[in-house]
């Protein structure tokens, strides 16, 4: 007997029959020459690279009308991180375990489950992140203004409010002597200074859904489709040392449908907005020929406008990513399936 998969699993499995289609259909596609792998990049395609992260990543809510402003926290400050990285694949997961530093301050903020997984395929030239989220519990950061507090409970707690979706990010870099993979999965090593042009396309479907009443309560279902130019570079210190710099800018649309449970039956409202966001990024790391280790920090924006209200949306924030990896001999039950494409 079988046991049925979750929605998350026939999720990864379509995807990882998708893209192994796709890699055997690139596979003949043009390569970098071997004189620009010698000379600008190192490939670490027979290895096996694993990592473990820390990082502040994580989405708020903010809401902003004439008079208010309403932000929405989740009482996760910092996620562990777990990535396997080979040739053209990454897998990982994140999640916020309460003997990290900020976590578990159940009692004054509430407690919050999360939960992120993630897989990246990095081609030639193309790559794609497909990442799945979900998100149960949040508090009210500037909560003094909703009624008076108790040293005890200082903050608003949203125990049911619920927040899931997944994204697919792909993009596309013009410049063979740049490594992305480098960058991001340490899968290769980049030996010289050398940066790309990097235009991006973004999709993402998100749910918010409070669930704490039958009536009186609201869901959104939305649909976020963004495109945006985008630049990275990588300045090489001795071939082992590094830096990096990036900027990405974002012109999208959000639709969304707004679900408002009331005694009389459901009401629907709907809404089409024009997003504006840009994110840049900073970064130094050490990338040797089995240890790997890294610090970047970005700055991430956004805002729209919600379409027939006065409300305006929007986030800035900075964060973090700091990683340690190593680099093992890949095994053979890793390597035979994935042996025949070359990317």
């Amino acid at each position: 007997m079988f046991c049925e998969s979750t929605p998350v699993q026939r999720f990864f499995r379509f995807v990882l029959v998708i893209t192994y289609a796709l890699a055997n259909c690139m596979s003949s596609a043009g390569q970098k020459s071997d004189t620009i792998r010698d000379v600008w990049i190192e490939s670490m395609s027979d290895q096996l690279a694993f990592d473990i992260s820390l990082t502040n990543l994580y989405d708020v809510f903010e809401v902003q009308t004439n008079n208010t402003k309403l932000t929405l926290y989740p009482n996760t400050p910092t996620k562990l991180g777990l990535k396997l990285n080979y040739r053209f694949l990454s897998v990982g997961f994140k999640v916020s375990p309460d003997f990290l530093p900020s976590n578990g301050d159940e009692q004054l903020k509430g407690k919050t489950k999360s939960i992120e997984m993630a897989t990246s395929f990095i081609f030639s030239h193309l790559f794609f992140n497909l990442n799945y989220f979900k998100v149960k519990g949040y508090y009210l950061e500037d909560s003094e203004g909703y009624g008076e507090r108790t040293p005890d409970e200082p903050y608003i707690q949203f125990p049911d409010l619920h927040y899931k979706g997944f994204s697919v990010l792909s993009g596309y870099y013009n410049n063979t002597r740049f490594s992305f993979k480098h960058l991001t999965t340490q899968t290769e090593r980049q030996l010289r200074s050398a940066g790309s042009f990097m235009p991006v396309l973004n999709f993402r479907y998100y749910s918010i859904d409070d669930k704490s009443a039958a009536v009186n309560t609201q869901k959104t279902s939305n649909i976020e489709l963004g495109i945006g130019p985008g630049y990275a570079h990588t300045f090489v210190i001795n071939e082992k040392f590094y830096g990096s710099l990036g900027m990405l800018t974002e012109f999208g649309v959000l639709k969304t449908k707004l679900t408002t449970r009331l005694s009389s039956g459901d009401t629907v409202t709907k809404q089409n907005n024009i997003i504006l966001g840009f994110q840049a990024r900073v970064g130094l790391g050490y990338n040797n020929k089995r240890f790997y280790s890294g610090l970047y920090v970005d700055m991430k924006g956004m805002r729209y406008e919600q379409e027939h209200t006065t409300a305006v949306n929007s986030e800035a924030r900075a964060f973090y990513r700091f990683f340690i990896g190593y680099r093992i001999s890949a095994p053979s039950f890793i390597k035979k399936p994935l042996e025949k494409i070359e990317i």
